[in-house]
This record gives C-alpha cells, structure tokens and sequence, in this order.
C-alpha cells in the first residue's frame, strides 16, 4: 500500500491475507460498513504486557476496558485471555459476571453510579473506584445495610497532566468531572480511617487517552508515591495501585507522523495557499496554541504539538515498561523499585484502546470521489456514528483500497460520510491511499478496533448500526453484532 505503514497495520494487512475471506464476500454476506476484529491480535498484544508485567513488576494484573469494545463477544474474549474487566455500568458489569470473569480482578468505574450498580458491587466484594464524598457515603450506607464491608479505591484528579491528550479526553487534571481533587482526597482518607464498613483498597486514576508520552504516567506515580505515605500516616496501608489505561497506539509510522506535523506547521503559517491543506478546513489540531509568526519559521519540534499524539516512540504495553523503569528523580530509583519500597501494591493496569484497536479493521465501500477546494474527497457509506471517535478530536486512521494492486498509483484523500451534517468526515486529516477507488470498491480502515464502532453509535439518518465480527486463528466467524435491520430503528419495540 504505503511503503512507510506502522507495525500494526502491517500486521492487520497480514491477517486479512491469511484469515479473512475475500473482502467482496465479506460484504456480500454481512453488509457495509461491517466492523471486524482478529481476536489473535488481541491475544499477541495481552501477552505484551503479561511480559512487562512479569520482567518489571511481577504483583499487577490487567483489566479490559469494557467501554473500548461494549459487547460480550469482546468481555468472553477477555475472560478466555484471563484478563479482568474495568466496567463503567450496571450492564458491563453484568456481562462481565455472565462471562464469568473472576469477580476480584473487576473494578467498577465511573463519575455517576447509580445505586443499583454500588448494590451490586458491595454484594459482591467488587473493588470499587470510588468517585466523590457523596458516592463515598452511599456505598457506607449500603455496605452497612447489607452488613459487610465494601473494597474502595479513591479516584485521583488534578493532576497537571492537561495537553497530553484531546481536552475532552483528559480525565485526571485540573478540569475533569472525575475523581477526588488534593484537598478532597485527604478527606477521604479521614473518612474510610474512621469506617467500620469501608475497606480502603489504595488509589486509582486514568489520566486520559493516546499519551504518546511518558510524561504523565511520571506525574501520576510521584502523586501515587505521595499518597501512599499520606495514607501510611493515618494507619492505611495501599494494596492496590490503579494506573488507569492511555497507553498508545502507534496509528502511523514515525516518518509520516514528522512529516505531516511540519507540513500542518507550515500550511497555518502561510493561512492563504488552500491547495497546501492536510487537514479539513485547515483544522489546526495540535498547533491551535500556536500564532502564525510561531508556525512560519518551520522550526517545530515534537515538544510544541499539544493534544492527542498519533505515533509514540513507545506503544503500548512498551510505554508501561518506560514508565516502570523510569528514574524518579526524588528517590533516584526506578519507579518500580520505587512501588517496592511503598509495600509492593498490586498494579492494575487497563490497556484501553491499546488492547482491541490494533486488532479491528472497518470495511466499507467507497461511494463518490470528487474535488472540494482542489483537494481529493472520497465519500463511504457509512458515518461518524460507526466512527465515532472524530466527533471528539480529529483522529488519524491509515486507510487503503481493497486489494491493493501492482499499478496502484498512491495518492491523498480525505474521507468523508453520508450523514446529513458537513461534520461526518470520517478522516479530517488527509491520508495516504494506494488509488483512487471506483464507486463500490472496497475501503479499509485499520486500527479501529476501539471505540469507534460503538462509542457513539446510533441509528442516524435511518442508518442501522453494521455488524461486528471476531476473526479466530483459524479464520473462523464468530458474530459478535448481527446487522441492524429496518425493525431496529423504525419498528416497535425499538421505533416507537
């Protein structure tokens, strides 16, 4: 396709070779768009971090994130994996019971639990990520009624980890609905000390999503260092540590990733030449901070991109062995030493999107190519709704016509939707293509494991939600989503 393809990718383009039937048939049986996941992929990228568990810190243990692949083929996928479930809801904890994922490697998450769903998890000695004073009085009240004691770990927030990710994606800094801020936390602290019905577990976070940098995993282990000797003070020991996911995905390869910063840099510079654009509408994306006199003088380095990052020098399961052995620069020790030396907590550690999106790939069909402001603009037949991560940021999948061909002549496209609203593109970014497809080819986008196909999923302009598939080594076909049909979003009980 493109000869400077990120590792992922190139695996994904192995796997439809060798597993998945031809891409037409695929289409002709299942519709399109359809969503397709090769759950070997999943296995290789568990083992990953597995190994850096057990070469670095051996007492962690690793939890899905329901939210990332919400449905039971994905949560069974992760029970035969041995992985454990963080659940954000009533129902992804109940599927995480019903396939049958062992109840002490669950932990129950989220800002707005409901009552119900703290009933659930105290009756079953769930760990619970604890939100806020009010969440906290709640599971005391329950845990007293049902006359037990409920497994608390306190949230953490404000930290000075905002840039490192989408603003709306930052989920423990200063500006976040999550977690317990400083003060609040120590409050905590005197809470659960003084509760006969609240077992105080250690501490949790989740910093935010693609941190390509190792930055923020520093700042949130000096914060974890501090509170475990603040909870030590009080009498508290810290069992548990709850690192949270953002660990990245590489969407692309290094080459593309520098070349497209310093072409975005160079294009907001110069404002008038349209025919320069790389991103829709010379969408600025991590350079909006910067004026055009900073952006003319074609000297930008990786430090001044602010917001989500596309590659990382350490993908995955490698940026949690980076920040494991990482110096602290007040002990002078790595940091998994550092853990050692505060009691050995067991690590949580949830992979999110790093997990499930090297592994899926969407298929859809292209439906019209044409030019808008000079620029390629291919149109598919499906929306942001079974793509949905671009509604919050502009995000960069690498794409390519099916199959690929000898004579194929690369060239640049955006990709757009067929919703009714100018924002449906499926890519704001201008991406490599192999060709220029014909109406009803074939189109491919790798990496969308995650998020993407359910994240905000819905049925849109009368459009059902496409299927979802799961690839097992063999080649079989496990269908974890049928098709939608016309009695899904028009007909009673759902079109009422």
């Amino acid at each position: 396709m493109h000869p400077d393809r990120s590792a992922p990718e190139q695996r994904l383009a192995r796997a439809i070779r060798e597993k998945l039937p031809p891409v037409a048939d695929l289409i002709e049986q299942w519709g399109s768009p359809v969503h397709v996941l090769f759950t070997d992929e999943v296995a290789r990228t568990a083992a990953t971090y597995r190994e850096v568990l057990e070469s670095e810190y051996k007492r962690g243990w690793i939890a899905f994130a329901a939210k990332s692949n919400p449905c039971a083929g994905a949560i069974r996928t992760a029970a035969a994996l041995g992985l454990g479930v963080d659940a954000v809801s009533e129902f992804e904890l109940q599927a995480a019971l019903d396939a049958g994922i062992d109840e002490p490697r669950i932990v129950c998450n989220g800002n707005a639990k409901s009552d119900d769903y703290l009933r659930m998890a105290v009756e079953r000695n769930l760990l619970i990520a604890v939100d806020g004073n009010d969440e906290l009085e709640t599971i005391e009240v329950t845990a007293n009624r049902l006359g037990t004691k409920a497994r608390v770990l306190l949230r953490v927030s404000g930290l000075p980890v905002a840039g490192y990710t989408a603003a709306d994606q930052t989920t423990a800094s200063v500006w976040t609905k999550f977690g317990f801020s400083a003060p609040d936390i120590s409050l905590a602290l005197d809470h659960v000390q003084h509760s006969r019905s609240l077992s105080f577990e250690g501490f949790s976070a989740h910093i935010g999503t693609q941190l390509g940098l190792v930055d923020p995993y520093d700042l949130l282990l000096r914060r974890y260092r501090q509170l475990c000797l603040e909870a030590r003070t009080r009498g508290l020991g810290v069992r548990v540590l709850d690192v949270g996911g953002g660990f990245p995905v590489s969407f692309v390869s290094r080459e593309w990733w520098e070349t497209f910063r310093q072409r975005l840099g160079q294009h907001l510079g110069s404002a008038e030449h349209r025919e320069d654009a790389v991103t829709w509408d010379s969408t600025p994306m991590g350079y909006a901070h910067l004026s055009p006199a900073q952006l003319r003088d074609g000297s930008l380095d990786d430090g001044q991109w602010v917001g989500k990052r596309y590659w990382s020098e350490h993908p995955g399961a490698e940026m949690l062995r980076f920040a494991l052995t990482r110096i602290d620069p007040e002990t002078g020790d790595p940091w998994k030493d550092v853990l050692r030396s505060l009691g050995e907590p067991t690590l949580i550690v949830e992979p999110g999107r790093s997990l499930m999106a090297p592994a899926g790939i969407t298929v859809a069909r292209a439906m019209t190519v044409k030019r808008v402001a000079g620029h390629l603009v291919v149109s598919l037949d499906m929306g942001i709704n079974n793509h949905g991560t671009n509604l919050i940021t502009p995000d960069v999948f690498p794409a390519a016509i099916w199959p690929p061909a000898d004579g194929d002549l690369p060239v640049e496209a955006f990709l757009a939707g067929r919703l009714c609203f100018s924002g449906d593109m499926i890519s704001k970014v201008k991406i490599p293509l192999n060709r220029i497809p014909t109406r009803g080819e074939p189109v491919i986008i790798f990496l969308t494991g995650a998020y993407g196909a359910d994240h905000f999923g819905s049925h849109s302009c009368g459009f059902p939600l496409p299927a979802k598939l799961a690839i097992g080594s063999d080649g079989s076909v496990d269908v974890w989503r049928r098709p939608g049909t016309y009695d899904d979003v028009f007909s009673p009980p759902y079109g009422i």
